[in-house]
């Protein structure tokens, strides 16, 4: 059986890890030595149906899940740093051939998508400049209970 919220989550992990000059990539770790920095952290995200209340049970319904993706950095000139980190994630998530199949083949009516929604940057001192990108994503898919 297959999951395609896990296996949507997987390949962003696996996508993220491509993104040039990231050292390390993970998903749902937050405990990260400096030494790994630049990171990429894929969080699983919220996710959600719009089921109508008639419907049985075990229909198939439009899920949105919502996963963010964290860039994490240390350099003096992090905030034009994380602009570049922030092209990249965009354009690798979107244009993504596994990921877009993934969404696409889950609904042959194909009313499923990936959605760019936005970042937050913030920024901390230690001893160097930390700067830090959530950026954040939603992906409209079929979910079929049956096939779980």
């Amino acid at each position: 059986m297959s999951d395609v919220r896990e296996d949507i989550l997987a390949r962003l992990l696996v996508v993220v890890a491509t993104i040039p000059n990231i050292r390390s990539a993970y998903r749902n770790n937050l405990n990260i030595d400096e030494t790994e920095l630049p990171s990429a952290v894929v969080l699983d995200g919220d996710e959600e149906t719009n089921e109508a209340p008639n419907r049985p049970s075990n229909s198939p319904v439009i899920a949105q899940m919502t996963p963010e993706i964290l860039i994490i950095h240390q350099d003096p000139n992090v905030g034009s740093e994380l602009d570049v980190f922030r092209r990249e994630v965009i354009k690798l998530v979107l244009t993504d051939t596994e990921l877009n199949n993934l969404v696409a083949k889950s609904s042959p009516r194909g009313n499923c998508a990936i959605r760019y929604l936005g970042c937050q940057t913030g920024h901390g001192w230690l001893r160097d400049l930390h700067g830090g990108m959530k950026a954040q994503f939603m992906f409209k898919y079929t979910l079929r209970p049956e096939q779980l």
